[in-house]
Formats: structure tokens, C-alpha cells, sequence
């Protein structure tokens, strides 16, 4: 032992001792012998010789009525005249008075009110002069028993209340102040449950919160001197309270040694299922039977569920099973020690419960489990959440390659389908223009200025082939622009005047690489055909933006007419219908107009 402590001791025991001196024989007197006259039910009894402690459930077992003590003693040797005495009840009631040599000194709830809110459970301290005292003094006490509410009266101690107070302060200690820190760290624990409940949806947590709340109100009994109930109601509303706490530790019993057998679990449901009955009875007519066999049965059960729960140790013996069967273990044995105290042995009257404190060790104990298995589940989210991003990190990557392989595929087939469209727009165009010159010039009857056209044709489609792979995708300036600057040499030699009227166009947002390509072939075939067929002496080319779209016209002086009489009214309806354009044909007087009308995405 560390000096320390060593000197720890010895003080304390010297306070002891001290104590011990001061607490003579002459000072202080234990009072435990009484004459007692007890009515009960109404009737009188005949007046006996008794020893304190007077347990009332066990002297007169299932009866009410009122007892009247008399005591009688010498004068208490004392070494002061003046000082202040004090009398010392560890425990009273159910209601009391208190009377020294004529003089009432203290009273507690209404004597003829049986079954009364009052219930006096906290010890008592009375003070009075020293004057009171005499030299044959007779103390009277009458206390009011109900039947199984433990009443009763404990040994009085009677002495200067310099040696008096510290067993009143101590006695104060255990029976009220342990109670409220117990009362307070059920609370506890039952919010912090609650705080793990609100962020994992756990049963454990739940049912743990439950059952502390419960067991708080239950331990707060414990001091209450008034309860919010008459007694019947308010012991049948504990008694429900108590089975709703069983059912709770039973759901975390579950939840650490795993799933019960099902007739243990049918037989716990049974018995808690029949405890509103027993509450309601108990409310409504005050007896307490039911309650009482329901509650031996529900002992019994719990015995041999901790017996179970022993055998199961050996197959699993972690941590938390093992600390939780102790628990239930103390807990077992605290509720013996009792209901045996209470109920049996009637010098254990004022005896301490001590199913409180127990209840205490079962409180951290819950706690701690709830506590790791809330780290465990933490854990074990992080570590999910750090493998589940491993994982995504992992798909991203997988999705980028795979974006990757399919955006050069894309690329690919773009590369392709622009090469296939190349090959068709030359086939379609430069090929059948060259075909035709090739049968002018085979025939020899076509003059030479015909066949210059048609070559000169078939090299403005090439260009203009070429010219649709640079064009901006929905830039309809620059596709007419090109248009123009391809065909400027082409219609000069045709001998035509060009009027071309553009303003500035917006964005055509439909306007895809094939949809400009589609565009500029058709305006081609409109401008071809005014300078073949037409016979004009000027080609107009007008474009503007009006009414959410965009107008391109062609218009021509010659003969009109003209562009009936050959496929390429055809091939423009085509082109239109590919690009949703509007197509329109029309006579122009003189001359034919051609206009072309884009619609333009609404913003």
C-alpha cells in the first residue's frame, strides 16, 4: 500500500474512533422498545411488547389500519444544558405523528386517509429543546400502515444533535442523494442511447434508451415523498413502467448473446403481456395478487433465463456477454435480497434496497456495449464508405477508359461516315456530272461550250465538297459566303448579274454537319438550275432572320418554269424534309424564287 493511503487510513480510522467516543452511551440512546395498540380494519387489538424495527407487511400481513407506539425513557446524560437534541427515524410511514411528553413534534400525510398520494420514504430528522426532556419521558408515535406498502417504523436514536446529524446526514446520503445520481445517470445514459439512436437506426440503441427512462422514473420513486397518483394508481402505473423495462433489457439480452429460443421468447411475451392486466386490477380494486404471482413467475422466468445465458457463455465468452451476465447476475441477487427485505424478514425494515445501486453497474454496463457496438458500426461504415470510394474511383477510371475507347469508335465512324459522305456527294455530284460530259463528248453532237458547263458543274460540287468539311457547324453566313465565292467565277461567265442581299444570321442550332451540307447542296441546285435553265440576265440571293427563323430565297429573271422540268425539284424536297426546312417554289414574274425557311430553336 503507498504511504498515501496508508495515512488515509489511519486518519479515517482515527475520525472513527473519535466518533465512537463522542457517541456515548450517556448521550445518545437507541430507542427500540415500544408498547404497541394497532387497529386494524377497524378493529382493536390488544396491546403488546414489541422490538423495533416494526415491519407492517410482516407483523400484519395484507391488513391496514394505524398502530399507536409508546416509549418511554430516562433523561439522556448531556454535557451541555442548551444544546439542541435531535430525534432520528431512518424510516417512517406510511403516515406518522409524533409526540414527546405532550408536545407534537412532527407529522407526515393524514393518519385516517389510507391509500393517500403521501408517502413518507425519506429518513427524518426532528429537532427540539432540550427543555422538552424530562426525567421520565414518553415519546408516542402513531403510524398508519397500508397493506403492502412497506410500512412500518425503524430503531429511533435520540441524542445532541452534534451526534445525532452525521447518521441523519449519512442516512440522507444512501437513501435520497444515491437514488437522485442514480436517477440522474439513467437519464444519462438513456440520451446518450437516444444521440446513437438518431444516427444509427439501431434496436439496441432504441430499446436501451427505453429501458434507462423507465428505470429512472422507477429509481426517482425511491424518494419521493409525494407521488402524482393516489397509492393503488400510482403503484399499478410503476408496476407497468417495470415490465416495460424488462421487455427492454430482454430486447438487449437479444441483441448481445443473439436470438432466443422461441418458448423462452413466448414465455417472456406472455407473462409481460398480462402485466397490464395485473396494473389494472391493482388500480381499480387494490389487490395486489395478480401483481405479486405475476411477478414471482416473471423472477422465476428470469432465473432461468440467466441460467441459459451461463450455459451460452461457454460457447461465446466476449467482453460484452460477459459483463452483461454479470449485471443480470447483481441484479438477480439485488432483487432477492429485496423482495425478501420487504417482504419476509422483519428486522430488514430499514434496511437499504439494493436494486438502485445495481441498477448503476447494469447502467455502464449498457452503456459500454452500446458504446463499442457504435464504434464497431462506425468503423465498419468508414471502412464501407473508404471501400465503396475505392470502388467508384475505380468504375470512374473503368468509365473513362471505356468513354475513352467509345469516343475513338465515335471518331472512327465519324471519320468514316465522312468519307462515305464524301464518296456519296461525289458520286451523287461530281460523278454524274462527269458521266454527262463523258456521254457529250462520246456523242459528239454536244456543242463544246455544253460540256465546259458540265465540267465546270462537277468542279464547283468538288470544291464545295471540300468546303463542307471546314464549315462551322449552324453558321449560315459562312456557308453562304462560301457559296458565293465558289460560284462568283461560274456566274459571271454565265454572263448574270448577282444581287446578294445577307444580313447577319443567328446561330442555326439544328444546323449539323450534315444539315449544312444538305443546305448547301440544295441552295446549289436552286442557283444551277437559274443558270442552266433559267435564261436570266440576274440572280438574286436574299437572306434574313424574321419571325424565329431564318429566310433564304433564290430568285431569278429569266423564262420561269424551268425547274419543273428536270429532277431537281426532287432532290431540293428531299434535303428539305432531312433538315426540316420549309421549301417553297414559285413563280416570280418574271422568273422563278426559290426560298428556303429554317426554323430556329426557341431560347
Amino acid at each position: 500500500m503507498p504511504a498515501w493511503g496508508f495515512a488515509v487510513c489511519v486518519v479515517l480510522g482515527l475520525a472513527a474512533c473519535s466518533d465512537a467516543a463522542r457517541a456515548t452511551p450517556e448521550e445518545v440512546i437507541e430507542l427500540d422498545r415500544a408498547t404497541v395498540v394497532a387497529t386494524l380494519n377497524g378493529w382493536p387489538q390488544s396491546a403488546g411488547e414489541i422490538r423495533l424495527p416494526l415491519h407492517w407487511d410482516v407483523a400484519y400481513r395484507g391488513q391496514s389500519g394505524i398502530a399507536r407506539l409508546t416509549l418511554t425513557f430516562p433523561r439522556p446524560a448531556a454535557s451541555n444544558g442548551d444544546e439542541p437534541y435531535t430525534m432520528f427515524i431512518p424510516r417512517i410511514g406510511n403516515a406518522y405523528s409524533v409526540v414527546l411528553n405532550g408536545t407534537v413534534l412532527a407529522t407526515g400525510g393524514h393518519l385516517q386517509d389510507h391509500g393517500e398520494a403521501w408517502s413518507s420514504k425519506q429518513p427524518v430528522s426532528i429537532g427540539f429543546p432540550q427543555e422538552l426532556l424530562q426525567d421520565r419521558n414518553e415519546l408516542t408515535i402513531q403510524v398508519r400502515g397500508d397493506a403492502g406498502r412497506r410500512a412500518g417504523i425503524a430503531p429511533i436514536m435520540l441524542g445532541p444533535s452534534r451526534l445525532v446529524e452525521p447518521h441523519y446526514t449519512r442516512a440522507y446520503m444512501f437513501r435520497v442523494l444515491v437514488p437522485w445520481i442514480a436517477t440522474t445517470f439513467s437519464a444519462l445514459v438513456s440520451a446518450f442511447c437516444l444521440l446513437l439512436w438518431l444516427q444509427q437506426r439501431e434496436k439496441l440503441y432504441a430499446w436501451a434508451c427505453i429501458g434507462e427512462a423507465v428505470w429512472a422514473l422507477v429509481v426517482l420513486d425511491i424518494t419521493m415523498e409525494w407521488a402524482p397518483l393516489r397509492f393503488h394508481e400510482w403503484t399499478a402505473l410503476l408496476f407497468f413502467l417495470r415490465s416495460v423495462w424488462v421487455w427492454a433489457l430482454y430486447v438487449i439480452i437479444e441483441q448481445v448473446f443473439g436470438a432466443r429460443p422461441p418458448r423462452e421468447r413466448a414465455a417472456v411475451q406472455g407473462l409481460l403481456w398480462a402485466a397490464p392486466f395485473c396494473a389494472l386490477v391493482l388500480a381499480l380494486t387494490g389487490s395486489s395478487i395478480p401483481a405479486r404471482l405475476l411477478r414471482l413467475l416473471l423472477s422465476l422466468l428470469c432465473a432461468g433465463i440467466w441460467m441459459r445465458l451461463m450455459l451460452d457463455l461457454r460457447k461465446n465468452h466476449s467482453t460484452e456477454r460477459v459483463l452483461l451476465w454479470i449485471g443480470l447476475m447483481a441484479l438477480l441477487v439485488a432483487g432477492v435480497h429485496d423482495a425478501i427485505s420487504s417482504q419476509i424478514v422483519s428486522n430488514a425494515f430499514g434496511e437499504l434496497a439494493w436494486a438502485k445501486y445495481v441498477g448503476m453497474v447494469l447502467g455502464l454496463t449498457i452503456m459500454w456495449v452500446v458504446s463499442k457496438r457504435f464504434r464497431l458500426a462506425r468503423a465498419e461504415a468508414l471502412q464501407l464508405q473508404a471501400s465503396l470510394a475505392q470502388r467508384i474511383e475505380q468504375k470512374e477510371r473503368e468509365l473513362r477508359e471505356s468513354f475513352e475507347r467509345v469516343s475513338q469508335l465515335e471518331r472512327a465512324r465519324a471519320v468514316t461516315a465522312e468519307r462515305e459522305r464524301i464518296l456519296r456527294d461525289m458520286h451523287d455530284g461530281v460523278g454524274a456530272n462527269l458521266a454527262t460530259a463523258m456521254r457529250q463528248l462520246e456523242s459528239g453532237a454536244a456543242p463544246v461550250q455544253e460540256v465546259a458547263a458540265t465540267l465546270r458543274e462537277s468542279l464547283d460540287h468538288l470544291k464545295l465538297s471540300i468546303d463542307a468539311m471546314n464549315l462551322p457547324t449552324g453558321d449560315v453566313n459562312a456557308l453562304l459566303a462560301s457559296l458565293r465565292y465558289r460560284l462568283q467565277r461560274r456566274i459571271a461567265q454565265a454572263g448574270l448579274t448577282v444581287d446578294w442581299q445577307v444580313d447577319e444570321l443567328p446561330h442555326w442550332e439544328q444546323g449539323t454537319d450534315q444539315a449544312m451540307r444538305h443546305l448547301q447542296f440544295l441552295l446549289l441546285e436552286a442557283i444551277s438550275n437559274a443558270l442552266q435553265h433559267a435564261q436570266a440576265s440576274t440572280l438574286g440571293l436574299t437572306a434574313r432572320s424574321e419571325g424565329g427563323a431564318i429566310e433564304i430565297s433564290v430568285r431569278d429573271d429569266g423564262r420561269g418554269g424551268c425547274i419543273d422540268t428536270n429532277s431537281g425539284l426532287q432532290s431540293m424536297r428531299e434535303r428539305a424534309r432531312a433538315i426540316g426546312a420549309q421549301l417553297t417554289v414559285e413563280e416570280a414574274q418574271p422568273g422563278t424564287r426559290v426560298s428556303v425557311r429554317l426554323g430556329l430553336a426557341r431560347s
